[in-house]
């Protein structure tokens, strides 16, 4: 990820909104443009200088079709007192994998997961994390059956009035 892959991260960004706003409508939006680029450049700039970041894009043809950004985290102090095990492991969450909507099923996201689980395995993680929408067609497949991940949690939301 360069400080030139802006306006591309932006493009795939927009794009990732579109896709959830249409999916969910009440939980997604397509973010805004102005001051779009500034704001994921701010975001690559902090990732790049802390070590627990990995943050990836994926090109063709020099145009960025995919991006991944995850965090390694450190075993929490009260892991003893914690009713989760991995609270007491090192672990690495995914909080961003996206790729534009012409690149999918082309292994774009399978190379950059894979990129992740190296990295993640490399700094001695136990487990990764990521939450995806239940009804997202793409994605429940894509991490289960591609990538072997397992559903763990399940988050409940509700909309106050």
């Amino acid at each position: 990820m360069t400080a030139d892959d802006g306006v591309d991260r932006a493009r795939l960004w927009r794009e990732a909104g579109r896709y959830f706003a249409d999916l969910d409508p009440e939980a997604a939006r397509e973010p805004d443009e102005e001051g779009l680029v500034e704001w994921l450049d701010d975001i690559r700039e902090r990732g790049a200088a802390d070590p627990a970041v990995l943050m990836l894009v994926a090109e063709v043809d020099g145009e960025v079709v995919g991006e991944v950004a995850a965090r390694l985290h450190e075993p929490l102090p009260s892991a003893r007192w914690q009713l989760q095990r991995d609270l007491g492991r090192r672990r690495v969450h995914v909080g961003v994998l996206a790729v534009a909507d012409d690149a999918r099923r082309a292994g774009v996201g399978t190379a950059l997961m894979a990129a992740v689980e190296r990295w993640a395995a490399d700094r001695g993680a136990a487990v990764i994390t990521l939450e995806t929408g239940l009804s997202n067609p793409t994605s429940v497949p894509f991490y289960e059956r591609r990538m072997g991940y397992a559903r763990q949690e399940v988050i409940f939301r509700k909309v106050l009035p």
